[in-house]
């Protein structure tokens, strides 16, 4: 594992609550990492990359990533809450990178919330 994969799983995987994970550069649409395994396609990147430009049509209409239909919880300019039955997606913008996990049905959402959210602050923080 890569230094940045250690991280995502020692702040994410092993809480328990995220399933999956992965850290995307915002301007090159690039995937900096994932969880070790997680196969990404570029669409997904895409979409993550792309889904803070129109927070109003998200709201709407959800979102699709990871062949998972979700319906969009909460959205600003910096968070994505979204959920597919007791599933969910978390997205964190900061200024250089999109951070995500996803959680299942045996996961505690607000923790898996929790977890993304800090780890972002973290990446907020060593960016300025």
């Amino acid at each position: 594992m890569n230094q940045l994969q250690v991280l995502l799983h020692t702040a994410l995987i092993d809480s328990g609550h995220i399933e999956k994970c992965g850290l995307l550069i915002r301007d090159t649409s690039q995937i900096k990492t994932t969880s070790v395994g997680y196969k990404l396609e570029q669409t997904d990147v895409d979409t993550l990359v792309n889904a803070f430009n129109q927070p109003t049509l998200l709201r709407k209409k959800g979102l699709y990533f990871n062949e998972t239909y979700y319906t969009c919880i909460r959205t600003d300019n910096e968070s994505i809450y979204a959920k597919e039955n007791n599933r969910g997606l978390i997205v964190v913008k900061t200024k250089v990178y999109i951070l995500f996990g996803t959680f299942n049905d045996r996961m505690n959402p607000a923790i898996a919330i929790e977890a993304v959210e800090k780890l972002g602050e973290y990446f907020k923080a060593k960016e300025e």
